[in-house]
């Protein structure tokens, strides 16, 4: 009987894994301080949790001319395939196509938020707030 582990893949991202696995790589990839709003960020990200990299590539792909974030997750979880492929060429094996991945984890952070003014009326100035999000994806096989 295989004993669960929690290891730590990045900073702040853990996964529970089988003790027996053996050689377990992940290809992680953070994207910090992008001027997208977090909201938008994990209800794009939600439709991609738990799914092959390939299918999340495919979706991406679609929705690239309607949403902003889909372009900026594309981008990272292609940062993300390819730290995984560098870990498997470091270690010696060799390396896999997005088919063979899945994503392990997937989230998206609050940043800090960009605070400007705009005038109105009666010498009045009027907040606005523009947010900005971290995103990380982790890959492995």
């Amino acid at each position: 009987m295989s004993k669960q582990v929690l290891v730590q893949v990045a900073s702040g991202v853990s996964i529970l894994e089988n003790e027996d696995a053996g050689d377990i790589r992940y290809g992680v990839a953070t994207l910090r301080n992008t001027r997208y709003g977090v909201l938008k960020m994990r209800r794009l990200i939600d439709v991609l949790r738990n799914g092959s990299v390939e299918k999340a590539f495919g979706i991406l792909s679609v929705l690239r001319t309607k949403l902003k974030g889909a372009l900026i997750v594309e981008k990272t979880m292609k940062t993300a395939v390819n730290n995984y492929n560098q870990a498997c060429i470091k270690k010696g094996g060799t390396a896999k196509s997005p088919s063979e991945l899945k994503i392990r984890a997937i989230f998206a952070d609050g940043g800090p938020i960009i605070k400007r003014a705009r005038p109105r009326s009666h010498g009045r100035a009027f907040s606005i707030h523009k947010s900005l999000s971290h995103l990380t994806i982790v890959v492995s096989d």
